[in-house]
């Protein structure tokens, strides 16, 4: 069987971001077959990142140069994961009368015709869905009737759609817990103190011995829910 992820990155960076956890995107998508592959044999087509770049002014402060010196970084660094690609759409500012706010666009779209081109297609057999919104619905029941069995990733219960959760043949919700992160680089190790000089007077009658001094370095020290 092949299996094709699709994440949608506003969603799952938000649930991370609540968790305050970094994960290790090397092993993220083993982590997301680990259900399918723990009963058949699953081959990974590719991993899909629907994610936007930050907004950018017309004028970019110094700040803004700052965040998308940050995000060319992250895509660069996913997309050096074997099987990983990166899909953008656009962040665009918004207006409500009273705020300003950003909103995510084509995000949605993009997931969606890649998720019913693979499948009619024939060249998924699972999809593996990181969402909660209630946009992909549409595209979910296309992907089935083409035969494709879908599971779906989400946070808590309130983060997710009911009728995403009744449409999709598996549910397993974030166990934050056993997800793999991303570990903290070790700083590096202190250089040792340099000795201390011991002066040691001079003695005509006997031949003194020299002083040795050893120094170390120390290292540092719902269908169906499941909780996956």
């Amino acid at each position: 069987m092949r299996a094709a992820i699709f994440i949608d990155g506003g969603y799952i960076l938000q649930q991370l971001k609540t968790s305050k956890v970094t994960p290790d995107y090397e092993r993220l998508a083993d982590y997301f077959l680990a259900p399918v592959r723990a009963q058949l044999p699953v081959d990974l087509m590719r991993c899909y990142f629907y994610y936007c770049a930050p907004w950018m002014s017309q004028e970019p402060s110094e700040e803004e140069l700052r965040r998308m010196d940050v995000h060319k970084k992250f895509v660069e660094d996913v997309e050096n994961i074997s099987r990983w690609q990166v899909r953008l759409g656009k962040l665009e500012k918004r207006w409500d009368g009273t705020r300003e706010y950003f909103e995510q666009k084509r995000v949605d779209v993009l997931l969606s015709c890649d998720l019913v081109r693979h499948a009619a297609a024939g060249h998924i057999q699972h999809a593996v869905l990181v969402a909660g919104d209630s946009d992909f619905i549409p595209a979910v029941t296309a992907a089935k009737e083409s035969g494709v069995t879908i599971s779906v990733w989400c946070g808590p219960r309130n983060t997710i759609h009911k009728d995403l959760v009744t449409l999709a043949d598996e549910v397993h919700e974030f166990n934050i817990a056993r997800m793999p992160k991303r570990q903290p680089e070790k700083a590096p190790a202190a250089a040792p103190p340099a000795p201390t000089p011991v002066s040691v007077p001079r003695q005509e009658s006997a031949s003194v011995p020299k002083a040795t001094t050893q120094t170390g370095e120390k290292k540092p020290s719902p269908r169906r829910r499941r909780r996956s």
